[in-house]
């Protein structure tokens, strides 16, 4: 049996893709819930905030991460930069500061007592506030919102979170404090950290770049990771950074199925290279594209049943008088659902048969009115596999897909029953990885192995 291609690689072809495809505006907040089921990252923002704090100098193309930046903050904290301003103040009875003689002589001869007990004082104030502090103050905010919010389920309960690393490591010097805990106790009663206000709008693009240029290593880091994450939240990754935010956080919960989706995901795109992606508003997480083309509207779905198809098939769609396999299988669903609610107080399903595929696109036509009806439809059925059953699997799932499917606006199949499985409407395409050499039939569906071109799907003759 071929090896499977490792997840290293998949990662190595999809890189380019992930990053350009994002600033295209693809949607990719289903891909990401699915890779972390059990985690609350169900958007690409998320998921990228998660990333952020993952970085370490280990990293290639990266000359600090946030881990050694927290891993290096105790020391550095108790040397933080300030400006020193100085005020004059009457006291009577007392000195405060140091005495300014000159001063205190002109304010008694003021007043006319030239031994009155009056003292004019310098008194010296430190301010935190300056440049760097707020770049300083501003990644640690980041950081510390990250930790509460997007990663707060997974560190109050790190077990089987190993994928976290340093953040789920205790520290060698408490033996029992963990990273995040030493860094939001630090965030919250260092009097020093204490005595810098800032907000994300106070801190701007040149005072990051100004703040690059200081003498001081931690403010420089500082600053450089500022201006990382900014980047990282407008979604503009190098091929690097997507490359290493699929490596270590997109497949790090064992993913690997998903992963593979997303792979495939990006070919079938691909194939569509001269279209502008329409600024997704559908609240479905579902939708990963929409475009439009030769007056059609277009639009990609992973793990769903789309939006104009429908695939499922209810208990009373195919009645029919016949004794045979699917009168009886009627029979028992009925009695089944009557005993459910009678005898266990459960209501049961009318569902004679469904599924979800791992891709849908959905060609519709645009009305006059601005409706979409649905014209076509391609199905893509993922299987992460060398295995040739495990592949014989995923080709009767999408068969069934393929013959099942219904339009949503008029519960009628897709196809009529003479078109079954040699359609011009329905497509459909198996995704597999390697199986080595196989015998195509010139079947209208195909099987497309790991580094095959897909060929051209729902495009008019």
């Amino acid at each position: 049996m071929v090896n499977k291609t490792s997840t290293t690689e998949i990662a190595e072809a999809i890189k380019e893709d992930f990053h350009t495809y994002l600033r295209k505006g693809v949607r990719l907040d289903s891909v990401v819930g699915k890779a972390h089921p059990d985690l609350d990252i169900e958007d690409i923002e998320s998921l990228l905030r998660v990333h952020f704090v993952l970085t370490s100098s280990g990293d290639r193309e990266e000359s600090v991460g946030v881990i050694d930046f927290v891993d290096q903050l105790p020391d550095r904290v108790r040397r933080l930069k300030t400006t020193t301003t100085g005020r004059r103040e009457t006291v009577r009875g007392e000195i405060k500061g140091t005495v300014d003689p000159h001063e205190t002589l002109k304010r008694r001869s003021q007043i006319g007592r030239l031994n009155e007990p009056l003292f004019v004082c310098l008194q010296r104030e430190e301010h935190y506030d300056i440049e760097e502090n707020l770049v300083l103050k501003r990644l640690l905010t980041v950081i510390r919102d990250i930790l509460q919010e997007d990663l707060k389920p997974m560190l109050e309960s790190p077990e089987g979170y190993n994928w976290l690393g340093y953040w789920t490591t205790p520290d060698d010097e408490t033996g029992d404090e963990l990273p995040h805990e030493r860094l939001l106790r630090m965030y919250r009663e260092n009097i020093y950290l204490q005595r810098i206000s800032v907000e994300d709008n106070d801190i701007t693009a040149r005072m990051i770049e100004s703040v690059k240029r200081s003498r001081s290593q931690m403010y420089r880091e500082a600053a450089t990771l500022l201006d990382r994450y900014r980047r990282l939240m407008r979604q503009q990754l190098t091929d690097q950074e997507a490359q290493d935010v699929l490596n270590n956080t997109m497949i790090a919960p064992e993913a690997d199925d998903t992963l593979f989706e997303l792979y495939w995901i990006f070919r079938l795109l691909s194939t569509f290279d001269e279209v502008e992606f329409r600024v997704i508003r559908d609240q479905n997480p579902s939708i990963i594209a929409s475009w439009e083309a030769a007056g059609f509207q277009y639009t990609l779905y992973h793990d769903a049943t789309g939006g104009n198809s429908r695939f499922r098939e209810e208990l009373d769609d195919e009645p029919t008088d016949k004794d045979g396999y699917l009168l009886r299988m009627q029979q028992v669903l009925q009695t089944w659902q009557e005993l459910n609610d009678r005898l266990l107080d459960r209501g049961g399903t009318d569902t004679l048969w469904g599924g979800r595929p791992d891709i849908v696109l959905e060609k519709s036509a645009i009305t006059k009115d601005g409706a979409n009806e649905l014209e076509q439809v391609f199905i893509g059925e993922v299987k992460y596999t060398t295995n040739p059953d495990y592949a014989a699997t995923g080709l009767r799932e999408l068969l069934e897909y393929m013959a099942f499917v219904r339009r949503e606006s008029d519960d009628q199949y897709v196809e009529s029953k003479d078109k079954v499985l040699d359609s011009q409407d329905v497509h459909g395409l198996l995704f597999v990885d390697q199986l080595g050499s196989y015998s195509d039939t010139d079947s209208a569906i195909d099987i497309i192995q790991f580094g095959e071109e897909i060929p051209t799907v729902l495009r008019d003759e």
